[in-house]
């Protein structure tokens, strides 16, 4: 019977959605991503931001950053692999005021014994790139935790201070040692299928047959456009929700809300 009454008041909880206006992803006990307001006077971002986790994991990936005198990867794999999908479901929820700030904290040397460390950042789209602020790319904490579960005040990153970071990307510009500005990839493309090509009728086939080869053959035909991905619709879908939250809550009028709406419709 208690049996029973557990599964039932839990039965809600499982099939409930996902919250259209997340502002938190915690992916460990210290590793989470948050949506928080820009800092004051900064320009407004180009949020919300249709961008795949492979585009993401394909920006990152090459960010090196120079620890104790060594240009070394800013993210484990494992680690950024973690990470890239809930950067893309953060930015495609984010608004022009708001930032992204990041707590990654990783075993990045790869031995057993190592003590995991921490990286800070903030990121935000602006301009045609993706902008990366860091703060700390190994902030040793976790000792003093494990001592007397002290935290420290943790830092992301700041457009107006620079911070001790040295980072570098090939083809980024960089505003600051500690600032990387990352052009926007395009998703990547899935290969089209080949058109099936229809069997010619048989005369044709004799004609080709008794004629001499052409000396240079024609070119190939432009492939087809690739189709969005699916995290571009998911993105789509996802502002929709946030969109009628919004006008149900009064935050927009019905005609503000019909007219943004239209606007992501036309983008699909």
């Amino acid at each position: 019977m208690l049996r029973t009454l557990l599964l039932l008041a839990l039965a809600p909880i499982a099939g409930r959605a996902a919250d259209p206006v997340q502002t938190q992803w915690k992916l460990a006990n210290f590793t989470w991503l948050k949506r928080v307001p820009a800092e004051g006077g900064a320009p407004a971002n180009a949020h919300p931001a249709a961008l795949a986790a492979d585009t993401l994991h394909a920006m990152l990936e090459p960010v090196q950053a120079m620890v104790e005198g060594q240009a070394i990867p800013l993210f484990a794999k494992d680690e950024l692999k973690a990470l890239v999908k809930p950067l893309a479901e953060a930015f495609a929820l984010a608004q022009p005021g708001e930032d992204l700030i990041l707590l990654s904290t990783h075993k990045r040397g790869g031995s057993f014994m190592e003590m995991a460390v921490g990286l800070t950042a903030r990121l935000f789209v602006r301009d045609g790139a993706l902008n990366l602020i860091v703060q700390d790319t190994r902030l040793g904490f976790m000792d003093r935790y494990a001592a007397d579960r002290t935290l420290p005040t943790f830092v992301y990153g700041s457009r107006t201070a620079a911070s001790g970071a040295s980072l570098q990307a090939r083809g980024a510009a960089q505003p600051r040692a500690d600032w990387l500005a990352l052009p926007l990839l395009a998703a990547p493309a899935r290969p089209a299928a080949p058109a099936p090509v229809a069997a010619p009728p048989a005369a044709a086939v004799t004609a080709l047959a008794t004629t001499p080869a052409s000396p240079a053959s024609a070119p190939a035909p432009e492939p087809p456009a690739a189709p969005r991905d699916a995290a571009f619709y998911e993105a789509q879908t996802q502002r929709l929700k946030a969109l009628k939250k919004m006008r149900d809550e009064g935050v927009l009028t019905e005609a503000e809300y019909q007219a943004k709406r239209e606007a992501i419709l036309r983008t699909l």
